[in-house]
């Protein structure tokens, strides 16, 4: 028989996932996570929830950004598995479960797998053999495709059951860590299931646009910074979603401030513009007829070898931003109203909302049309991709005319 526990939490640690956190068996439940296993509602009383839980089928999932800023260290987990594209979290995540074992990336016995060109098999092979220079060691299984839906084209032969007889009964001296960086896992396979319910889940999925600025203020404070609302705006339009480039940002920030304060002005000065969020400068320069500036703008794009079909398609989709913005103002939206519907940082909507006064909505309409023949032109070969994004901004600065 499994061992039954009864414990009590408040409504609010219950329900609200943004409340408080709370204590389970002496392990801090921080807000965000989710709690996975066979939750039976015990009793109900004044102000108190019961529960009994199955111990054996509990498991726990959080996202990295939690994962990352809980103080706990000493996991009781042999074997994680993160997922997600992000690669900075999954990276920090790693960095985080390789410290809290007391080591260091450099003194580490780590042995790492890429399941593109190494059976699963052989890598837990190397998870039973008993580690000869250090106490413990950790093995990094990479790219676990045969976790998700994906069919993959190769002749590498996983034999998933090893993997699962294994992660049932994982050994003590070593971790093992494995990394699927792709959207989702396939939740209908047995090895996905087997693998997420013996294993602690680390959510590496980026942080969604509209929840940017609570990702912002953890990390600005873990390096001391204060950052006021307006910079943390700036943040967001600049770099949008790309954490990776936010930390380089605040690591910048941080060497430059001496207090931890940094004015607006100072910060539009100090931060970059990531490619994605700078296509505004083209659409800025298409609403004031200024092609000579937009062409600048393309330049500069060029020089960083961005991709001109990305581009386009960035371009594109801040266009269609601007339209959908004019579309429900007309409807009344408010700017929070618009956010949450078109699921964007209300900070975008504000930038899109300062934009749309100046067009049509016949002109956006013409400028996503001509957008369409150039991403066929640049798709088929008709033209030179750089080329053709040029003509682009030529005819949609034509179709613009006169202010609206």
């Amino acid at each position: 028989m499994p061992t039954i526990h009864t414990i009590s939490i408040t409504p609010n640690a219950a329900k609200d996932k943004n409340g408080p956190g709370f204590c389970l068996f002496g392990v801090y439940i921080d807000r965000g996570c989710q709690l996975y296993g066979t939750l039976h509602i015990f009793a109900l009383s004044t102000g108190t929830i019961r529960y009994t839980i199955k111990m054996e089928e509990m498991n726990l999932t959080m996202h990295a950004k939690e994962f990352l800023n809980a103080k706990k260290t000493n996991f009781k987990h042999n074997v994680f598995l993160l997922y997600g594209e992000e690669t900075f979290y999954i990276q920090k995540v790693r960095e985080k479960i390789v410290q809290s074992l007391g080591n260091t990336d450099e003194n580490a016995d780590v042995q790492l797998y890429d399941m593109e060109t190494t059976p699963i098999q052989e890598a837990i092979h190397d998870a039973e053999t008993f580690p000869f220079f250090s106490d413990h060691k950790i093995v990094v299984i990479n790219r676990a495709h045969f976790l998700t839906g994906q069919v993959h084209k190769g002749d590498v032969d996983h034999q998933v059951d090893v993997l699962s007889e294994f992660i049932q009964h994982p050994v003590d001296f070593t971790t093992v860590i494995i990394i699927a960086p792709y959207p989702k896992l396939d939740q209908r396979k047995k090895i996905t299931k087997i693998v997420k319910e013996n294993s602690m889940v680390i959510d590496c999925t980026p942080p969604n646009l509209y929840d940017m600025k609570g990702t912002i203020e953890p990390m600005a404070a873990s390096r001391g910074l204060q950052l006021s609302n307006e910079v943390i705006d700036l943040l967001i339009e600049r770099i949008g979603e790309h954490i990776e480039a936010l930390d380089h940002e605040l690591e910048k920030i941080a060497l430059y401030v001496t207090n931890g304060e940094i004015s607006f002005e100072q910060a539009k000065s100090l931060v970059s513009t990531h490619a994605e969020t700078s296509t505004f400068t083209l659409i800025d320069a298409l609403t004031d007829n200024n092609l000579g500036h937009s062409l600048s703008a393309l330049k500069e794009f060029r020089k960083r070898n961005e991709e001109p079909i990305a581009l386009l398609a960035l371009v594109a989709s801040q266009i269609r931003l601007i339209l959908q913005c004019k579309l429900l103002k007309k409807s009344n939206y408010q700017q929070q109203q618009m956010a949450k519907q078109l699921k964007v940082h209300p900070y975008s909507v504000k930038m899109a909302l300062k934009r749309e006064r100046r067009f049509t909505e016949e002109q956006l309409k013409q400028m996503i049309i001509e957008a369409a023949k150039c991403d066929e032109q640049m798709k088929t070969g008709q033209k030179d991709k750089w080329l053709a994004l040029e003509m682009f901004l030529e005819r949609a600065g034509r179709k613009i005319g006169e202010p609206a």
